[in-house]
């Protein structure tokens, strides 16, 4: 009978084992063979054993190769290559001293064999990418194996290749990013050697990295250096004693810093075979110089770039070196005929500066310079030390050249020599000016703006552009009043850059304010005398019076504009008196005729301005006299003051003096008088008068000659009779006695 389907199952099932088993034994990677055990309940056959080999990968960590069995360990992981995405090792808390792992390499130029000792160890053309997560360590101590010697060698140790120790070892390109930091120092080690070395490039994008050897601090042979916009602190740094050690080194390659604070320190700062681009960031080289320094073909300086450009377009540049603080004389490539720009400034800003003081030493060395933006400072100390020079690489004399355009912020050069070499030629676009000291504090002359070549080699400190100064507060004329003494004719002025100077001829400058006691219009010069770094502002001038004091008299009117019929009528005064801008106090007066009497006591004389009542004015009537005092009228200034009283023709009055020739009318005058501030001087109104309507008494007769004194009231008209032949006397007499009565009162 044929197999029931359930007794087919458990064959079935089998036979898939067996084939599966089979197809695993042919796959790469695979073991020689599975071994089967029956397994007496279920009747199947499973792997007793599977055996395969893991992948390797060209990374070492510690001293351990790196496979598809320990993609991890302490503090560190692996991710390979893949989908296009390069190989990463991520560090997170790793630390490790030791030698790390060691090959056998031969150097790029294949002349010699040498021992590569690197605690991360990338022994591959293609990129590896160290990802800093936390805070991670690697130092690295010396073989106690000493390496292994060649095989073969008769004599081991004339065999031996030399011993280079390093933190990080990249036989392609290099990226470290990330938000940890990395200390790799392989400092310690005499033998030589870098914190980090790539054959490739050496790209920082992120996180901060201390990078310490005894020869480089980070090196590339053939690649860009580059320190990206959000790298963190970058720190790379020699300790070996040796005259050719750089912080950061690019040996055929550039050097491109966007951001980042980057410091590199060694017998060159900076060292580079290509470029060197600043676009940001803070960059700070320093030139540290061993003791057993004498001289060398290797120059010490803080950043060298000996046949590329150094450009700055942004960030800042702070270069302290020995003998040079930038060295960047620009020597031509084959088949160059013209001198290239060895420096190149476009924005930022660089300070430079040597330090050697034995010989010379100079702030910035290139062939040609050009400044089109952005500040520069070059310092040059020793005897024989320039701030800047530029000299032709081809040692043709007179070659070199210094321009300065006019996007400059600042460019100063001093040095003890000179603040430019002699032998640079210089094309300023904008006004400077020349010291014949190194503080600037002596023989300031202007250097003219001038796109032609000039010789600047007498100056120990030039300053470009030499902004002038100028006036932030300008002094403002004034409009005085005589006061018989000197007074200052301007307010006193403000500066920038400079002392604020005056003048009223346009030829003698003074600081102390301009005074002077005439009337008159005067016209004050004034100019700010630039100090060490600006030149003078231009001179501009202000007009300033003088004038006598105006004094406004008062005017007086009163309120019947006809003659009064009747002897009981009652007269307004009114007295108007404008108060000077000048004035502090006023007294206005008056004198009332003693044929008019008041008819109001000094509660009922109004005192107003602007229709206010002026509770400060001080009101007293002493007989026939009314004064008005305000002792502080500051408040009052330009404005007018009214005076308002009332009085009647006095009973029994007699208006002889008063009569006009048709004797008809009598005029009774009457003046006011102000003073101001307590002067003895006094203006006074033009004379007025109130007039008065009268007639001849009936039944009065004039043949004797004689004069009725009396004047009896007749309804509304005032009676008077006086012989015509004494008229004018009378009115003569009434003049006199009237100008007589006024200068008594005055």
């Amino acid at each position: 009978m044929g197999a029931t389907p359930k007794g087919k199952l458990p064959r079935l099932a089998l036979s898939l084992i067996v084939v599966i088993t089979m197809v695993l034994g042919l796959m790469s990677g695979a073991g020689v063979g599975m071994a089967l055990a029956d397994d007496d309940e279920t009747g199947l056959i499973a792997p007793a054993e599977l055996q395969t080999a893991a992948d390797t990968y060209p990374l070492w960590v510690g001293e351990t190769q790196v496979t598809s069995a320990n993609l991890t360990g302490q503090g560190w992981s692996f991710m390979p290559a893949a989908n296009g995405n390069p190989a990463t090792l991520t560090l997170s808390g790793y630390s490790y001293t030791g030698p790390g792992h060691m090959e056998t390499l031969q150097d790029y130029d294949g002349e010699w064999d040498y021992y590569r000792h690197a605690p991360i160890f990338w022994n591959a053309d293609s990129a590896l990418v160290v990802e800093l997560a936390g805070e991670s360590s690697i130092v690295v101590t010396a073989d106690s194996t000493d390496g292994n010697a060649s095989e073969g060698s008769d004599d081991e140790e004339d065999e031996d290749p030399t011993h280079r120790y390093c933190g990080i070892f990249c036989a392609g390109s290099l990226t470290v990013k990330g938000t940890g930091s990395l200390s790799a120092n392989a400092g310690g080690m005499e033998d030589g050697g870098a914190g980090i070395y790539a054959k490739g490039d050496v790209n920082v994008e992120g996180g901060s990295v201390l990078a310490t050897g005894c020869d480089y601090g980070i090196y590339s042979y053939e690649g860009t250096i580059a320190i990206g916009a959000d790298a963190g602190t970058v720190v790379a740094e020699t300790t070996g004693g040796a005259n050719t050690l750089y912080g950061i080194s690019a040996e055929y390659g550039d050097v491109k810093i966007d951001g980042g604070t980057v410091t590199a320190s060694g017998y060159r700062g900076i060292s580079v075979g290509g470029d060197i681009v600043v676009n940001g960031g803070e960059v700070f080289a320093l030139c540290s110089v061993p003791a057993s320094y004498t001289t060398s073909i290797m120059a010490p300086c803080a950043i060298a770039c000996d046949y590329g450009t150094l450009t700055v377009n942004g960030g800042t540049v702070t270069a302290k070196g020995h003998q040079y603080g930038i060295y960047a004389v620009r020597h031509p490539a084959s088949g160059e005929t013209g001198l290239v720009p060895g420096i190149v400034v476009n924005g930022g800003s660089v300070v430079a500066e040597s330090r050697e003081s034995e010989s010379s030493g100079i702030g910035i060395d290139g062939c040609i310079m050009t400044v089109k933006g952005g500040s520069v400072q070059a310092s040059g100390n020793g005897d024989k030390a320039y701030g800047v020079s530029a000299i032709d690489s081809r040692g043709k004399s007179g070659n070199g050249s210094l321009v300065i355009e006019e996007g400059v912020a600042s460019f100063i050069a001093q040095g003890p020599a000179g603040a430019i070499n002699a032998d640079t030629s210089v094309k300023n676009a904008v006004f400077g000016l020349g010291y014949s000291d190194v503080a600037g504090t002596e023989g300031k002359t202007s250097i003219e703006a001038n796109a032609d070549s000039k010789d600047l080699s007498g100056y120990r400190r030039v300053l470009f552009p030499a902004t002038a100064a100028s006036a932030t507060t300008a002094p403002a004329g004034k409009s005085l009043l005589y006061t018989g003494k000197p007074q200052e004719l301007v307010t006193e002025g403000a500066a920038s850059g400079g002392t604020m100077l005056y003048s009223l001829d346009g030829k003698t400058y003074a600081a102390e304010l301009p005074t002077a006691t005439d009337p008159g219009e005067y016209t004050v010069y004034y100019k700010v005398a630039g100090d060490a770094s600006h030149v003078d502002s231009q001179t501009q001038t202000v007009t300033s019076t003088i004038v006598e004091k105006i004094y406004p008299a008062p005017t007086m009117s009163n309120s019947k504009g006809s003659a009064f019929a009747s002897q009981t009528d009652e007269i307004t005064y009114a007295v108007n008196q404008e108060v000077p801008s000048w004035a502090t106090s006023v007294r206005t007066w008056v004198d009332l005729e003693d044929v008019l009497q008041y008819t109001v006591d000094a509660s009922g004389v109004a005192v107003t301005c602007d229709g206010a009542a002026l509770s400060s004015a001080k009101v007293s009537i002493d007989g026939q006299k009314l004064t008005v005092e305000i002792d502080d009228a500051t408040a009052l200034r330009g404005k007018t003051i009214q005076i308002s009283y009332k009085a009647k023709l006095r009973s029994g009055a007699t208006l002889d003096p008063y009569l006009n020739a048709d004797k008809n009318i009598a005029s009774v005058p009457y003046q006011a008088h102000t003073s101001f501030d307590g002067e003895s001087k006094v203006v006074s109104s033009q004379v007025e008068s109130v007039k008065f309507r009268v007639s001849a008494a009936k039944g009065d007769s004039n043949s004797a000659g004689g004069s009725s004194s009396s004047l009896p009231k007749t309804g509304d008209t005032m009676l008077y009779a006086a012989p015509a032949a004494t008229a004018l006397v009378v009115l003569a007499a009434a003049a006199l006695a009237l100008a007589a009565r006024r200068r008594q009162r005055d």
